[in-house]
């Protein structure tokens, strides 16, 4: 696949000999050449945030190796459909992340039993749409918001800030009369969840943007190295982005790499999803 032994070794070492994962890790860019951790180059205050941790994960169920999209969306029903009523700090915790998971591999082993494509990641759409279709009245009361998905690029110019993780999240923000709103955010062949106050509620100064994700990030996040699923509290939207990109960094592929390609490896896209009131 083109990464040195050592390179590869290191993933290996990382995600403890799950292969699988380590193949996860080196595409997504998260083990760089020289079986180094990717640096974003964007650093977090890391006294102003807070974590709280499960010690289980996706990969805690053999199950679950591929249903981050899945549980992901089912983080987000069970999250924001109590963040208008109660504080996030006072009950997203360890108990909420394992049901989540638990639940979220759950729906990803049953829809898969049920689909002969033999795709082993399902897409936001997939899962939306097979939910639908069998009257799973959990994730189908999530609703979508108009145009989406929002496509954006991870890039370290400047030219491109207007497709970039803050900007497609500050966009969500302004799109919703809400008072929070559950992002899903796809980058091959990871998904994570956000929860984002809205502008209007964004001015209380106890309003926290949360990253939820149920892979863990050993070698990431510090000085927190999230070793199991985790929900990390930040102050702001520019510091939940920048634990983003050092969850997702920019993949350089070199000078003599179409910027179409460089684009399509740095692409992901943008799922914001509030309750439906119908």
């Amino acid at each position: 696949m083109g990464f040195d032994s050592g390179t590869s070794q290191q993933a290996l070492q990382i995600c403890e000999g799950n292969v699988e994962r380590a193949v996860e890790c080196l595409l997504s860019g998260n083990i760089s050449a020289g079986g180094t951790t990717a640096n974003s180059g964007v650093t977090n205050n890391s006294s102003q945030l807070s974590l709280v941790q499960s010690d289980v994960s996706q990969y805690s169920n053999p199950l679950g190796r591929s249903a981050c999209t899945a549980i992901a969306l089912t983080l987000a029903y069970n999250c924001i459909g109590q963040v208008h009523y109660a504080s996030p700090e006072s009950f997203i915790d360890s108990t909420l992340l394992t049901r989540s998971i638990n639940d979220g591999i759950k729906l990803y082993s049953d829809l898969r039993d049920n689909n002969s494509s033999g795709v082993e990641h399902s897409s936001v759409e997939d899962i939306l749409a097979a939910c639908s279709g069998r009257g799973n009245t959990v994730i189908s009361s999530l609703k979508l918001f108009p145009n989406s998905p929002r496509q954006g690029v991870l890039s370290n110019s400047s030219s491109n800030q207007h497709m970039g993780l803050e900007a497609l999240l500050t966009q969500c923000q302004l799109d919703s009369s809400e008072s929070y709103i559950a992002v899903v955010i796809t980058k091959t062949p990871e998904t994570v969840l956000v929860i984002l106050p809205t502008q209007r509620a964004a001015s209380n100064t106890n309003a926290k943007f949360i990253l939820i994700d149920s892979h863990p990030r050993p070698q990431q996040l510090a000085p927190h190295f999230p070793t199991g699923s985790y929900a990390l509290f930040h102050p702001s939207l520019s510091s939940l982005v920048a634990s983003l990109r050092e969850i997702f960094p920019v993949t350089e592929l070199g000078d003599g790499v179409p910027e179409l390609m460089q684009m399509m490896y740095n692409s992901f896209d943008v799922y914001p999803f509030q309750l439906s009131r119908g």
